[in-house]
Order: structure tokens, then C-alpha cells, then sequence
């Protein structure tokens, strides 16, 4: 792809988008909520299609329960398809030889490789094999333009075009100084491009969703990786060192494009995040911003126990008033989600 040529692309085609995330079984509850924040605020013309992957031991299990709440999307219920991880991915990529097959099994048969069991794929960690599952989805997107997001993102108020594209019709990414960066993500990453992290200019990707990308980016960057490395499913579950999915794609525009802002807008702000991990302070300051109208929360199924009487209260209000929580008792299930080791 030419410089500048995801910016004429998003000028030229004002179709829809695929809206895909990735999603195991102690993400269902969120999921809900994303899949009604979808049918409240998202206009049927922008919706082409929603992809949601499955990246669970039962992947028929989950996707059945995935199904059933395809009524939850509203307007957009005929646009969900359901897709079990397994259907991504492809075993025949890459080099050959005794490592390869060794890894290869080791990815089918966690154990082989000393991994604790796992809820994801074939019993893996999901934070890894979400991460390939994200890149590979160009094999069942149908879309030119994909936005990417995780079960714990939902909409608070109706969005747009504008919310996904800049002015400029480049793709609107949430962006982070290079030096507050995660540097072994980067420096991992970039050397699997072929580069030092010095080729990463001032700004990189964040890895908070939503990330909107062309589908073919998401080819272009699978299939380098997996002609070096062999399937994505089998590096990310067995040996990656660093590398992440968002962090390969930035790498890759700096290899073969120019750099990360010939394909991106990289200055969408973060949205309120509320993460495992956040302070209490931003914990605090994301509950306000979504009260005061932002679009958009991030918020991780282990910060839901953290929360406290009174944030739970707020947030139950505000998904009571835009009327993605309807019970009492789809708010006990909510504020029940459990943590797990499949981060996400």
C-alpha cells in the first residue's frame, strides 16, 4: 500500500465497518452490554457487519450463548456472525522442521509446552491468543475497514463516522509518547520487523481499543509475521517473547509505509479506561468523564469487584438511563463478573 493510501481509501468508500471482538466465557455479561451499547448507538449505515470470536476451551458452547443474545444487537442482530477462533487459524504457514512441529504440537497440547490449563483455545491463556485471533480476523471480515474492540467496550452515547475517521479519512487510533511505551513490547516487536525501536518515531500505539485498521493491513502484517515465524496461533500461545498484535502493526507501517501516521490519525485521546490495575484516582476520573458524555468505557471484568458501593451505583444509573442494563438482576450478574487468568 502506497503512502496515503488508507486515507484516500476512507475518502473514497463510506461503506460500513466490521465491528469485531474477541470474547470468552467470563466476558459474556460484558459482552451484552456491548452488544446493546451497538444496537442504541451505533446508526445501521456504519454497521456492515459484527464478528465476534470465540476464544474459549468450549467453543460451541460459547458461541451458542453468544447466539442467543443476538437480539441484544437490535437494528444489527442480522449482521452478527459467530466465529470460533479454530476457524481463523491455519497450520501450514511458515518455515518446517523438527522446532516447528514441536511447537506446533505444543500449541494443540498446552501442557507439552509446561502452560497451567487455560479458558482460551485448546486451554491457553487468552490474552495471547486474543492477540492473533485480532490479526487473523481478516479472514472472515468482509469489510474494507475493521474496528477492533474487546468485551469490556461499550458505547455511552450515539457515535458516528467521526468517532473511527478523521477529517482526513485516515483511521483515528489511541496513541502514546514512544517513551512511556511498554519498551519490550516495542524493542520485540520492532526487531521482528526488521527494525530498532529507534524507527519508531515519537508516537506509537497505545493497545487500548477501539483500533480501526483496513483489513488488508491486517493480512499484509499476519502473513509477514507467519512467513517468518510460521501460524500466529502457534507463536502467540508458545513462543513469542514481547511482540503484540498492535505493536506489530505499528511496526510494520514503519517498515513497509513510511511510518505509523502514513496509515493513521494517532491523536484520538484515551478514552476513561478502568483496567485491573487503575488508581483509584483515574478510577474515579473515568466514572465522571462517562457521566459528564463521553462516548466510550473500558472496563476490565477484574476492576468490577474492585469498584466501590457508590461507583457501582453511578455506573448501574447511567446503563439504567441508556437502557443497556434492564433488571435488577442483569446488574447482580454485571457486578458478579468474575476475574480469570485469560486476560483480556
Amino acid at each position: 500500500m502506497m503512502q496515503g493510501e488508507a486515507a484516500r481509501g476512507a475518502e473514497e468508500g463510506q461503506g460500513g465497518i466490521a465491528f469485531v471482538t474477541v470474547t470468552f466465557r467470563d466476558e459474556l455479561e460484558l459482552l451484552r452490554l456491548q452488544a446493546r451499547s451497538l444496537a442504541a448507538f451505533l446508526p445501521e449505515a456504519l454497521v456492515a457487519e459484527i464478528l465476534v470470536i470465540v476464544n474459549d476451551r468450549d467453543e460451541a458452547g460459547v458461541g451458542a450463548a453468544v447466539e442467543a443474545m443476538r437480539p441484544d444487537y437490535g437494528p444489527h442482530a442480522g449482521k452478527l456472525r459467530v466465529v470460533g477462533a479454530t476457524d481463523l487459524f491455519r497450520w501450514d504457514a511458515g518455515p518446517g522442521g523438527a522446532a516447528s512441529l514441536l511447537r506446533r504440537m505444543q500449541a494443540l497440547h498446552p501442557r507439552l509446552a509446561f502452560r497451567s490449563p487455560g479458558l482460551a483455545w485448546r486451554g491457553h491463556g487468552g490474552w495471547k491468543i486474543q492477540q492473533a485471533c485480532k490479526l487473523l480476523a481478516f479472514r472472515a471480515v468482509r469489510a474494507e475497514w475493521v474496528v477492533l474492540l474487546d468485551s469490556k467496550i461499550h458505547f455511552l452515547t450515539p457515535v458516528d463516522r467521526s468517532e473511527f475517521f478523521a477529517a482526513d479519512g485516515k483511521p483515528r487510533i489511541i496513541c502514546k509518547d514512544r517513551a512511556d511505551a511498554n519498551q519490550a513490547w516495542l524493542d520485540s516487536s520492532f526487531r521482528r520487523m526488521g527494525l530498532d525501536r529507534s524507527a519508531a518515531g515519537v508516537r506509537v500505539v497505545n493497545g487500548i481499543m477501539p483500533f480501526v485498521v483496513r483489513t488488508q493491513l491486517l493480512r499484509e502484517v499476519s502473513e509477514t509475521v507467519e512467513a517468518d515465524v510460521g501460524p500466529l496461533q502457534v507463536f502467540f500461545a508458545v513462543h513469542r517473547k514481547d511482540e503484540t498484535e498492535v505493536m506489530l502493526i505499528n511496526a510494520y507501517c514503519c517498515a513497509r509505509h513510511g511510518g505509523l501516521e502514513a496509515e493513521f490519525d494517532t491523536a484520538r485521546p484515551l478514552p476513561p479506561v478502568i483496567m485491573r490495575n487503575t488508581p483509584p484516582a483515574v478510577v474515579e476520573e473515568s466514572i465522571r468523564r462517562v457521566e459528564a458524555g463521553e462516548s466510550t468505557l473500558a472496563l476490565h471484568r477484574a476492576a468490577v469487584a474492585r469498584l466501590s458501593e457508590d461507583q457501582r451505583a453511578r455506573l448501574a444509573a447511567l446503563w439504567q438511563r441508556t437502557g443497556l442494563v434492564r433488571t435488577e438482576a442483569e446488574l447482580g450478574q454485571l457486578f458478579s463478573v468474575r476475574d480469570s487468568e485469560a486476560a483480556a
